[in-house]
């Protein structure tokens, strides 16, 4: 049986070879390929019913060194969080029953029957274990920007001191839990009270019911072979490369929480919030998603996903654009008359410069689509490519007029990190969007008030939220119905797919 295997495999890889050329615009699908066929006699080919998935074997099943998205997926499935994000993005109560908030303190009461494998009960020193190595972990810590630390007050319940009183802050409180000392080093396994255990290999249900594969995958884009060859029913690209690979399967869009924005620099007396609002007007965010990001994102004009069901009742700005309001903003600011080549209102011109990292595409080609259509208005904007080393050094030295940039957000959609934290170069720290902001957060004002001071001042302009694809195999029946946040969510026992 393996040395069919071996032969259906190789045929495989050599119609690949042929097939790929003209798919992956030059790239060495010889060595991309030869990445994994060295474990093909253990591959499990697609249609046979059994669910294989990949994972990373270097780095590892911990969700607290784990950095690959493969193997970050997989923890999701080993280990459940205090609270999971749903589709819609609410924060759904998983070892957590409850969290209630009081000025900087969130005090969380845990579900009794939250449990692991052999019946050990997820107590509150395991959550202040997990909380303290989920903090200092790659992939974890920026969802805990604003959670200082943890305490056990006793056997179910967990105190969170918070850095501002955030009435939304469960849904920030996704890390995984596992039992005190499981989870010390990076080969270590730990224990959880997630769907699954993991024994040598493959995942079985907590239930009895469920088995899932694990395909080892090793050098970059590797996974992308081992889907293509059959060894594993799911790929994952985020698109962060700007590359998309068509491959054999159902692909499904997935809506990250990366939004895409312009920054400014308040400093320049010119952009002030008048001129931001015009900016904002002007942007047909839609065709941007069309044209530079080749469909791969939703258009949005408010610093919230737009899948988040808490904010689908906003009145969002036209995302389409208005030339109309554009123009009429800048004339009422007295931007009636040219000067050179860009307006002017006698004390300000309207020439600016966008800077932008020119190793990304879909950005590059969104920032010369932005400066186009501020031009045609009485703007003078001229595109910067720069390297990333030189993109960063500029704006965190103030050196930059207006630019494009990327954040991902966590999952209460927290701006923080915008108005005091490491993206806030550039921002009026006294304009109502930042000064209004942590009202908004401890509940004092509603998100319908503080999203209409958002559009008053502008402090940075929304543009899109980018999607990344998965793929799956005829074994995975139905919808994956993936997530950003949990992309395996339809695979766990007593689920339909």
């Amino acid at each position: 049986m393996k040395n069919a295997l071996k032969i259906i495999a190789l045929l495989l890889c050599v119609a690949l070879l042929f097939s790929s050329c003209g798919v992956n615009d030059g790239e060495d699908v010889t060595e991309q390929d030869g990445a994994v066929s060295e474990d093909t006699d253990s591959a499990v080919l697609k249609g046979d019913g059994v669910i294989s998935l990949p994972y990373s074997e270097a780095d590892g099943l911990n969700p607290y060194f784990a950095q690959s998205d493969e193997n970050l997926y997989v923890c999701k499935l080993l280990f459940e969080p205090l609270f999971s994000v749903d589709e819609g993005y609410n924060a759904v109560p998983e070892i957590a029953k409850s969290v209630t908030v009081s000025g900087t303190t969130a005090t969380v009461s845990l579900n009794t029957d939250a449990t692991c494998r052999g019946s050990q009960p997820i107590n509150a020193y395991d959550v202040v274990y997990s909380f303290n190595m989920a903090k200092a972990s790659y992939a974890w810590s920026g969802y805990l920007d604003g959670i200082t630390q943890a305490t056990a007050k006793s056997e179910r319940t967990v105190e969170f001191t918070l850095d501002f009183e955030d009435a939304y802050v469960a849904a920030k409180l996704c890390f995984p839990v596992v039992k005190e000392g499981t989870a010390d080093s990076q080969t270590d396994v730990p224990t959880g009270s997630g769907a699954y255990y993991y024994v040598e290999g493959c995942l079985y249900g907590t239930d009895g019911s469920s088995e899932i594969t694990l395909y080892k995958t090793g050098a970059d884009k590797s996974s992308e072979n081992a889907f293509k060859i059959g060894a594993t029913d799911v790929y994952f690209n985020d698109l962060s490369d700007c590359e998309y690979s068509v491959v054999s399967g159902t692909a499904e869009e997935v809506t990250l929480n990366n939004m895409v924005f312009i920054g400014f620099n308040s400093e320049n007396g010119a952009l002030t919030k008048y001129v931001r609002s015009a900016v904002a007007a002007k942007l047909n965010c839609e065709d941007i998603v069309i044209s530079s990001y080749q469909g791969h994102g939703k258009a949005a004009k408010l610093p919230v996903n737009p899948d988040a069901e808490a904010y689908a009742g906003l009145q969002s700005p036209d995302t389409s654009g208005d030339s109309t309001l554009a123009e009429n903003i800048l004339d009422r600011c007295g931007f009636t008359r040219y000067s050179g080549s860009a307006k002017t209102n006698g004390a300000y011109s309207l020439s600016f410069k966008l800077i932008v990292n020119k190793d990304n595409k879909y950005r590059l080609a969104a920032a010369y689509s932005i400066a186009d259509s501020l031009n045609e208005i009485g703007f003078n904007i001229t595109v910067q490519a720069l390297s990333f080393a030189d993109y960063k050094e500029r704006i965190s030295s103030g050196n930059f007029d207006m630019y494009l940039g990327e954040v991902k957000l966590d999952a209460s959609m927290d701006l923080s990190v915008m108005f005091s934290g490491s993206f806030s170069a550039g921002i009026d720290k006294t304009c109502r969007a930042v000064t209004q902001y942590y009202g908004y957060r401890a509940g004092k004002i509603t998100a319908e008030q503080y999203f209409e001071i958002f559009t008053e001042d502008y402090p940075f302009v929304p543009v899109l939220f980018r999607n990344g694809y998965a793929v799956y195999s005829a074994d995975i029946t139905g919808s994956l119905s993936g997530t950003a946040f949990d992309l395996y969510k339809s695979l766990r026992p007593n689920t339909s797919n």
